[in-house]
């Protein structure tokens, strides 16, 4: 196997969780890793972190892709009208704020010129460091379903934005380098794909594989039922698992742009907590494939807060995209993963996790990850942040703390009395990033959200 062109991490929303010391480490260590491109959200973290991400990358060798929500950032330029927002088929909105979630309607009225003068602002702005830059969609399922738009397809409700994106980098500075991405909901090619024909490179999106399995397998079919969130609504499909609906349509866009197309892998998916998935093997494979498609590379999610878990894997899949030669032989656990009906590791109580686990800080991260799932309590809650923040150089102790209490929340499983306003305004902001986004660049965010943390701990209650 040769060694892939895009070697790299994505930070993903994950950059305010990091301490400088960790973004320091984070980056210093792809040097040793040989990997080539970082992945960097401008939403979340760019504005309070950018000269050490900077000066970083340039002392490592590293290329930055500077990653925008498009609607979030480039219609914040203008003095924002909510009826560009997309709407449900009652005619109310998805979102009321620009947010990580939000979706604009392609018909409304002055949107797609806001859009565009935003996204020239944006351009203008960037410092000259910056060589490339990706505009990515909301992230989330939530398109328009105006009177207009529940005639298209999601992907066509999305491309007249990619459309003015391109003409923005065009006509603003020809000699960037840009893309955008390939993700839920959107994985056919548009009618038009000319704007695809323009740009540098093309990121896909594997977001709802199985990390037990390559892509292209069948044998997924823990997660079958996910393929109607990764699918276009109403797409007549042959596919039986997301693995197998990602290849298919990863050989689609390879055989449309040759030479274009990199993975977005979620190798450490926020939602794990952490938590490793035990898919080197599956991994490793998906290498193979992607070398006879004639991929670009790989972007895998990755971040220092819970990095540990992952690190083997990470040096392991570094060497094979380098083109070494990796001898790797599939772990007992791994084996014994494929037996179960687990959609992810491990929020099955009848594995055997001290069977297969034996080093004490991994397996207290597994049963801590499996309690969660099987059990939403005050008590199981407290047991897992209490235990990350006593181990924050190898625990993401925010993300782990806000999410157990907003999923508790969500499912009607923990309820919270008396919250300060600061608290309140966490817990029932949609997504953490949004919330520290918005705090002031003068005052450290991990200690505002470990505070407010820890008022949750204390006053969590079982419904």
């Amino acid at each position: 196997m040769k060694q892939f062109e895009i070697r790299g991490f994505n930070l993903c929303e994950s950059i305010l969780r990091h301490t400088p010391d960790q973004l320091r480490s984070f980056i210093r260590r792809m040097k040793r890793l040989n990997m080539n491109t970082l992945i960097v959200h401008y939403d979340y973290g760019w504005k309070r972190y950018k000269d050490i991400i900077l000066e970083e990358c340039k002392n490592a060798g590293i290329s930055i892709t500077l990653m925008t929500f498009g609607p979030r950032t480039f219609l914040s330029y203008s003095e924002c009208d909510k009826k560009w927002f997309a709407k449900k088929e009652d005619g109310s909105l998805f979102n009321e704020l620009l947010e990580c979630e939000t979706y604009p309607c392609p018909f409304a009225e002055g949107v797609l010129e806001a859009y565009e003068y935003g996204a020239k602002e944006w351009l203008k702005s960037l410092p000259p460091e910056i060589k490339h830059v990706h505009m990515r969609a909301a992230d989330g399922l939530n398109f328009c379903q105006c009177e207009k738009c529940r005639t298209l397809p999601d992907h066509e409700k999305w491309q007249p934005f990619v459309d003015v994106f391109t003409k923005a980098v065009l006509e603003t500075n020809s000699q960037l380098s840009f893309e955008t991405d390939v993700y839920v909901k959107r994985y056919n090619i548009p009618e038009n794909s000319g704007s695809f024909d323009k740009m540098s490179n093309i990121m896909f999106d594997t977001f709802y594989r199985h990390t037990s399995y390559p892509i292209g397998s069948t044998c997924d079919l823990q997660n079958a039922n996910l393929l109607e969130y990764a699918c276009t609504t109403g797409e007549r499909i042959s596919a039986r698992t997301p693995n197998e609906y990602y290849l298919q349509k990863l050989t689609e866009w390879t055989d449309k742009f040759p030479n274009k197309v990199y993975i977005h892998e979620n190798a450490m998916k926020q939602s794990y907590f952490g938590t490793f998935q035990h898919g080197t093997s599956a991994y490793l494979k998906d290498l193979e494939i992607f070398d006879k498609l004639g991929v670009a590379g790989v972007c895998y999610e990755a971040y220092e807060p819970g990095y540990y878990s992952f690190s083997k894997m990470f040096d392991i899949l570094a060497d094979a995209m380098n083109g070494k030669t990796v001898d790797y032989e599939e772990t007992e656990i791994e084996k014994e993963i494929k037996k179960t009906s687990m959609n992810l590791f491990c929020n099955d109580m009848s594995f055997d996790l001290e069977r297969y686990i034996t080093d004490p800080f991994d397996l207290k991260c597994a049963q801590l990850y499996r309690n969660f799932w099987i059990e939403h309590s005050p008590k199981t809650y407290a047991d897992y942040v209490e235990f990350s923040f006593e181990n924050k150089d190898k625990m993401d102790p925010i993300f782990i703390g806000f999410a157990i209490a907003d999923w508790g929340v969500r499912w009607n499983k923990l309820k919270f009395s008396d919250l300060s306003e600061e608290a309140s305004k966490m817990l029932y902001t949609n997504k953490l990033w949004d919330f520290m986004e918005s705090i002031p660049l003068g005052e450290d965010p991990i200690k505002v959200c470990s505070d407010i943390i820890f008022e949750l701990i204390r006053k969590a209650q079982k419904v």
